[in-house]
């Protein structure tokens, strides 16, 4: 049943991150409430603020950071657990601001993966190449040049030249030979 629910968050998870926080704040509050005065549980509530922050949704992080320590405070009330009271009002700013904290930091390091995926573009797997003309095949099945697909597919930019193999089967090796000379003398 444990791994039906997690399979049931995580699925969700990449959809709709800020009703599932949610979910998962209410949920986090029943256990808290069933296992009653003796047990504390908030804990707890680092797993609700921390997917709130991870998926960049600082209000709804910040909101859970607060509310989640009251509501353990409101449940002494329904405890009628007074004498409690005066330590909850030391404890909750505390936790309050633990938690707010958490999500400060869970936000940055989110914000800074997601920075680091767009920057980081790499080609990854097997490439389908023609052994003859160099072209690859592309996502169509179509074939198109090697310097178009990897501009596509990554941030690489191509320069072309010639190498000295090519110059000497295309113009001979006199022409590469003049050729260098002509560019060492404009340096």
């Amino acid at each position: 049943m444990l791994t039906g629910i997690l399979r049931f968050l995580e699925q969700h998870y990449k959809k709709r991150p800020g009703p599932l926080c949610l979910l998962v704040a209410l949920m986090v509050l029943v256990i808290d409430y069933i296992t009653g005065k003796n047990i504390e549980f908030p804990i707890g509530y680092v797993f609700p603020v921390g997917m709130a922050a991870w998926e960049n949704k600082k209000n709804t992080a910040y909101t859970l950071s607060v509310l989640l320590p009251l509501a353990r405070v409101g449940f002494l009330f329904s405890w009628n657990e007074m004498q409690l009271l005066s330590v909850a009002v030391f404890n909750t700013p505390i936790t309050i601001m633990a938690l707010g904290f958490y999500a400060y930091l869970l936000d940055k390091i989110a914000m800074q993966k997601k920075e680091l995926e767009i920057e980081v573009t790499a080609l990854k797997g097997i490439l389908p190449i023609c052994a003859s003309c160099k072209k690859i095949r592309n996502e169509k099945g179509e074939y198109e040049q090697i310097e178009k697909f990897v501009a596509e597919h990554s941030k690489a930019s191509f320069s072309h030249g010639i190498c000295p193999e090519c110059s000497d089967k295309l113009y001979g090796h006199e022409a590469w030979y003049i050729e260098m000379k002509k560019t060492k003398n404009k340096k």
